[in-house]
């Protein structure tokens, strides 16, 4: 009967221990548990950079229609492009961990500043990076930087050094076969007249044949 009794009681000591080390653990982890699952926040912001200088002046308001993208592990997981008028965007609800911010390249501006970041972002911490900024182009300005390069294209640009030796050297040949070819009809002319007059020559002094002997006979002699 004592021993049932002992044996029960060193089983409600157990259980007894068993559960306080289990609040333990659960008031120990808790915290971190919590500081691991609270999010940080990573703003980003633009300036038109109109005197291209890579720095925010006084008057240079945001820059409207960057592509932004928001990578962690080499993948993308937030995209952003800015609005007119927009001063600051950020990316929320984001965990703890390294992040890498990138700014999109444009046919519609000058990028003035770095486009790329990477950045360790903690639990609960909102991190703002410095502004991207750009040197506005605009449709119209692209367009009229288009017409400029297409009539750069058409204008006659000077030959090099090379070029112009190759031409002088390709037409000394032309004019060389052309005279060589102009004094072989030439001394293939003067032979041929040379050789006409030469028959001519021959044909003068070739004897007369006497007449026949018969030609003085008057008709009817034998």
């Amino acid at each position: 009967m004592l021993d049932a009794l002992n044996s029960k009681r060193a089983a409600w000591s157990c259980a007894l221990m068993l559960v306080l080390a289990v609040m333990a653990w659960c008031t120990l982890a808790a915290p971190r548990a919590a500081a691991q699952a609270e999010t940080g926040v990573i703003c980003v912001a633009t300036f038109a950079d109109r005197n291209a200088n890579g720095l925010r002046d006084e008057g240079e308001g945001p820059l409207a229609g960057v592509n932004v993208n928001l990578s962690t592990g080499g993948a993308i997981i937030a995209t952003h492009i800015t609005e007119e008028g927009e001063t600051e965007y950020c990316f929320e609800r984001l965990l703890r961990g390294i992040y890498t911010v990138t700014f999109t390249e444009s046919p519609l501006y000058r990028i003035t500043t770095p486009r790329e970041g990477t950045f360790a972002l903690d639990a609960g911490q909102r991190l703002t990076i410095d502004a991207f900024g750009a040197f506005p182009i605009g449709p119209a300005g692209l367009r009229a930087e288009m017409i400029a390069q297409a009539s750069a294209a058409q204008q006659d640009k000077p030959l090099d050094t090379s070029t112009r030796l190759l031409l002088a050297t390709g037409g000394a040949a032309v004019v060389m076969m052309f005279m060589v070819g102009l004094g072989a009809v030439t001394l293939g002319l003067l032979d041929w007249r040379r050789q006409r007059r030469q028959r001519r020559l021959r044909q003068r002094r070739r004897p007369v044949p006497p007449p026949p002997s018969d030609w003085l006979r008057p008709p009817g002699w034998a």
